[in-house]
């Protein structure tokens, strides 16, 4: 297993990846476990870089799941919810003047045939909500707005 530190506008994941020997393997996101198949294309040999450690010299792992994460999301200022990814907006779960607390789910996004929860960075008052369901949107898209 190779376990990384990965930023993506401008948060950070830790993210590990187990290589079957049939080309496929399991990769795991905070938390969230993904299962992949390689198909097309040459495979190449799994390289494993050294393990990340913490400060204290202990080796970091990703955490067992105790239930689905919701997908992170990248903040663009202080509440602003925007797409992690390209997708459709599937559900919202609130509307403007709701309450909502710091990791809520606040909407659902299909990319790539999956449902990604997204979640609400801080706790606060819906100020905005930029998208309906149904909308498409682009990675980096603001969705949301918590004040």
């Amino acid at each position: 297993m190779a376990t990384y530190k990965v930023k993506s506008q401008g948060v950070e994941y830790t993210v590990s990846v187990v290589d079957k020997a049939t080309g496929g393997g399991t990769v795991t996101i905070d938390g969230r476990e993904f299962h992949v198949e390689c198909t097309g294309g040459e495979a190449s040999p799994a390289v494993s870089p050294p393990p990340v450690t913490s400060a204290s010299g202990a080796i970091a792992t990703a955490p067992a799941p105790s239930a689905p994460a919701a997908v992170p999301v990248a903040s663009v200022g202080d509440g602003a919810i925007v797409a992690p990814i390209p997708g459709k907006i599937i559900s919202i779960h609130v509307k403007v003047g709701d309450s909502v607390s710091a990791k809520q789910v606040v909407l659902k996004l299909e990319a790539m045939k999956m449902e990604n929860d997204i979640a609400s960075p801080v706790s606060g008052i819906v100020k905005e909500i930029a998208v309906s369901e149904g909308s498409e949107t682009s990675a980096g898209q603001l969705l949301m707005t918590i004040g």
